[in-house]
């Protein structure tokens, strides 16, 4: 790697030791919506709720004041507040790393049209997953305390699931341009065409089985498949693949993609627990383990968010096909997004 540049004009040094006004702005967002959260548990008295008819009881609860208002506000639209208030705080964390180490800067400033069909494809990838946990019968999730008329839901969800996919790849890109994973290559392989052909099968076989086998235990499957199935399509269609990347010697950019996926469920998790409009799991299955938890989330599920942000990130490739010319495509395979 070559070593950053370094410029003798001062005005330039200056620009590249300010702090991206978008850093700070993403910042406030999640400590007053961390803030506000606590206030309205704490007034309350309440703890974390897990039915639909506890979340009803504490939205009853009298709030007097501006204050308390404001707090409960946020508690019942948490996930889409601080989710929207975690991605501009991932922008300016993105150019203030790019300021610093001479990079790229913050992919939604470099490809702001990628960013914004991607978080378009983002609602439409969750529901995705979304549709077949309800309408599959698989039920591992159900979400409580969602507000009951549409015009009240249409913009959380819209914010929310826009979220879930640039949230998971801009944190590992943050990972990527740190460096993290420039010690994940080795000499390049090349699959056999049979091996390819194994993979689709393997994958292909892996989906069908959460769309028609009715349990939560499919969940074993579901957040995988579609790397399997989707990837090799990709890969020999020329589209930005693991496949590519793994065969080429270059292991990075698959690792950044667990990561991401792992960090975004810690915080998923974390800022969904005390929030008055959240999900809860239903995970039989695991026996016993299902009660050992980390907020809502068995702690064994979630190695199911390892695999979840590359699979969304190989998703997002497969969709990308026909916005080829509108969304700015990748320009290596150092990046994400």
């Amino acid at each position: 790697m070559t070593a950053p540049k370094v410029s003798s004009n001062p005005l330039q040094s200056r620009s590249r030791r300010r702090i991206p006004i978008t850093l700070w702005i993403g910042l406030a967002i999640l400590l007053a919506c961390e803030t506000f959260l606590f206030i309205d548990v704490w007034q309350t008295g309440r703890s974390p709720a897990h039915t639909e008819a506890l979340i009803d009881s504490y939205r009853q609860l009298p709030t007097h004041g501006l204050i308390p208002h404001i707090a409960r506000f946020v508690s019942i639209n948490m996930t889409p507040l601080v989710w929207t208030g975690y991605i501009i705080f991932l922008d300016g964390l993105l150019e203030l790393i790019a300021r610093r180490r001479n990079l790229e800067g913050s992919p939604i400033r470099q490809r702001p049209h990628h960013f914004t069909t991607l978080s378009l494809a983002s609602i439409f990838i969750w529901c995705v997953f979304d549709a077949i946990n309800f309408n599959g019968g698989m039920k591992a999730w159900l979400y409580i305390g969602m507000p009951p008329a549409w015009k009240d839901r249409w913009w959380g969800y819209t914010l929310a699931f826009g979220a879930i996919v640039p949230g998971m790849l801009l944190s590992g890109q943050v990972l990527l341009n740190l460096g993290l994973f420039n010690w994940a290559r080795s000499r390049p392989w090349r699959m056999p065409i049979w091996g390819i052909g194994l993979i689709l099968l393997v994958g292909a076989a892996m989906f069908i089985w959460p769309l028609t086998h009715r349990d939560p235990i499919t969940n074993l499957t579901l957040w995988t498949s579609l790397v399997f199935l989707l990837d090799p399509i990709n890969m020999l269609l020329g589209r930005p693949s693991a496949l590519c990347d793994w065969q080429s010697g270059w292991y990075g950019r698959t690792l950044a993609a667990f990561a991401g996926g792992l960090l975004c469920g810690l915080l998923w998790e974390f800022w969904n627990y005390w929030a008055l409009t959240k999900w809860v799991y239903f995970l039989p299955f695991l026996g016993s383990t299902e009660q050992i938890r980390y907020f809502e989330m068995p702690v064994i599920g979630l190695l199911g968010f390892i695999p979840f942000g590359l699979e969304c990130w190989v998703m997002w490739q497969m969709l990308r096909i026909p916005l080829d010319g509108l969304a700015e495509p990748l320009p290596d395979n150092q990046t994400l997004l």
